[in-house]
């Protein structure tokens, strides 16, 4: 009898500890920071169209790994998927009226995962997977996590940039909107800045 119980404990144990690789993450807001590709700029007030981007940055909450009925069941991807994503801007740009949803095509999104050299610029940063944001949803919703990591962590930092680079505006903010099937909305602006 005592055998049967540790057997049991021991496989109760392996299967909590094993299923802390599968455990949902929640977003439970969001930051945007203007940047010159990977490095804030909030402080500066022009930058170059070729080099702008919009950082992403998702809050997430730890769960309890215990107590989650989703790690047990083994589920992946978000704990409430994203349902829909706009991006608004207080200045004319992308042949859109300011306050106007902006056509999602006119985004590429990609992240970035290690240390920025002094030498990261164009020619290494154009190294980096683009997608378009319909699709960078269907990825984050479908379990986006580093399957090299033993610990599957989830990446929550990501980079916006303007597909056609023919774009500029005077002290523009960007506003993003983040819709979760459970109906939670998350907002987050970018100070305003020049684009050239």
């Amino acid at each position: 009898m005592k055998k049967h119980y540790y057997i049991t404990s021991i496989i109760l144990l392996q299967l909590l500890f094993a299923c802390k690789n599968y455990c949902t993450p929640e977003i439970t807001g969001l930051n945007l920071t203007n940047s010159i590709f990977l490095t804030a700029i909030d402080s500066l007030k022009d930058v170059d169209v070729n080099s702008y981007r919009i950082k992403l940055r998702l809050n997430i909450n730890e769960i309890n790994k215990r107590q989650d009925k989703d790690c047990i069941s083994r589920k992946k991807g978000l704990k409430s998927n994203i349902q829909e994503l706009n991006i608004v801007s207080n200045a004319n740009i992308f042949n859109t009226i300011a306050g106007e949803k902006i056509d999602l095509d006119n985004f590429r999104i990609y992240d970035y995962v290690g240390l920025i050299s002094d030498d990261y610029g164009e020619s290494i940063d154009s190294n980096y997977k683009r997608h378009r944001l319909s699709e960078w949803i269907d990825i984050i919703n479908n379990d986006y996590r580093d399957k090299y990591d033993s610990t599957f962590k989830f990446y929550n930092e990501f980079y916006i940039e303007f597909s056609t680079k023919n774009q500029s505006a005077n002290n523009v903010k960007f506003k993003l909107t983040l819709t979760l099937m459970n109906g939670n909305v998350f907002e987050a602006e970018t100070k305003p800045i020049n684009i050239k």
